[in-house]
């Protein structure tokens, strides 16, 4: 048996749920587990309502984001941040070992994105926290060429971290480019699956009877979770407002306005206070899994083209859970599990008049029954799967 610590500041999104389900799959593997995160009374409340009997081997605590003093150059304030977040969980690792009298086998940082950046090198975190960690590593720099992600060596390797003398391995979602961080970084990289909470849907939330009412015989096409730029947001509204038959759009989730240009986000807000009749919109957060789950099942296709995005989506497991079919940007990560699963269609990001004509035809083939491909669903939800999350985890821990 192993001691492992999860380390999440953030809490909103995918973090609970990811952050939970590594508990439960660590405690279900035999390790003692440690979670520091915003909410450690929610983790051990939900531990306490699926496994029970596993509870005697999980402590919470909390960590929240450390607040910094403004500094005028945000490349340093970044570093700083980095820097006080690294410092910040060493500071409480300390104070376990004094509760719990030793210091965990491994950190698992459940989000390691925060814990990376520009101008840090690995001694520099070796110093800080001489423990050993390891992390999910949701977006390496390694899909696409911007001239911030073209690696160079020293304080401008935005890899350098991962190269701590303390660090065994890393995962990531995004099996496509594992073997290439890999051999940046000299040291295993495993692939792990982007799963998800597969909770009943809670069919008889109003929110989905009002729009199934709304429906009324049309197709169900839906952009769930974050309302974003790089979600494809501009683009969903105005594929809405090009192809006004035979749909209905479903707006669901917190809107956020990042990246967005101030003029069109005036554009879309008043395009939701238009109401126009073959939208349904739900500007907030979806109260939890069952819930947007509902959303999921009553939809026919899911919205699944992101702009400026070479990651994973869990917008493609929701969708091979509940077998329906997805229309997603064709390169990256995205585009080819799609292709491989035929788990839908691909587009080019933004281009709405390809897309219109996808609808057109999908109206068609759905209609009828007679799709052009033949998903498989089964073996992308067998790959992302929770069964796959344990075999990962397991092959993580028997590095240390």
């Amino acid at each position: 048996m192993k001691t492992i610590a999860l380390v999440d500041p953030l809490w909103g999104g995918h973090h609970p749920t990811y952050l939970k389900f590594f508990a439960k799959t660590l405690l279900e593997l035999g390790h003692e587990v440690i979670v520091l995160c915003p909410a450690p009374e929610e983790v051990n409340q939900w531990i306490i309502g699926c496994c029970p009997e596993l509870t005697n081997r999980l402590h919470c605590f909390e960590l929240n984001e450390p607040r910094l003093p403004y500094f005028p150059l945000r490349r340093w304030q970044l570093r700083k941040l980095v820097i006080a977040r690294w410092q910040q969980v060493a500071k409480i690792m300390e104070k376990i070992a004094t509760k719990l009298g030793k210091i965990p086998d491994l950190t698992f940082f459940a989000w390691l994105d925060s814990y990376l950046g520009f101008y840090l090198t690995a001694a520099t975190i070796d110093q800080i926290f001489p423990y050993r960690w390891s992390g999910l590593y949701f977006r390496p720099p390694l899909r696409k060429t911007l001239k911030y992600q073209q690696l160079r060596r020293g304080i401008l390797d935005p890899l350098a971290v991962l190269k701590s003398k303390h660090c065994p391995s890393i995962a990531v979602l995004d099996e496509g480019i594992a073997d290439r961080l890999q051999g940046k970084i000299a040291k295993p990289v495993i692939a792990f699956p982007d799963f998800t909470d597969e909770s009943p849907p809670d069919l008889d939330w109003q929110i989905v009877k009002d729009i199934a009412a709304k429906a009324r015989g049309k197709r169900i096409i839906s952009l769930l979770g974050s309302l974003s730029e790089y979600k494809g947001l501009p683009t969903f509204v105005e594929l809405s407002r090009r192809f006004p038959e035979g749909w209905l759009f479903v707006f669901a989730g917190n809107l956020s306005t990042v990246g967005i240009k101030t003029q069109e986000i005036e554009t879309i807000k008043s395009f939701f206070c238009s109401e126009p009749e073959n939208c349904f919109f739900y500007l907030t957060k979806i109260p939890g899994e069952s819930q947007f789950n509902a959303l999921v099942k009553i939809s026919d296709v899911l919205f699944a083209v992101r702009e400026n995005f070479p990651y994973s989506s869990n917008t493609l497991i929701k969708a091979a859970c509940f077998q329906k079919l997805v229309i997603a940007n064709q390169q990256y990560c995205i585009g080819e599990r799609v292709k491989k699963f035929h788990l839908g269609y691909t587009i080019e990001a933004g281009n709405i008049a390809q897309c219109v004509s996808l609808l057109e035809q999908l109206r068609t083939e759905l209609s009828t029954g007679r799709l052009s491909i033949k998903p498989d669903f089964d073996s992308y939800r067998q790959l992302h799967s929770i069964t796959r999350l344990k075999s990962a985890f397991q092959e993580l821990v028997k590095l240390l």
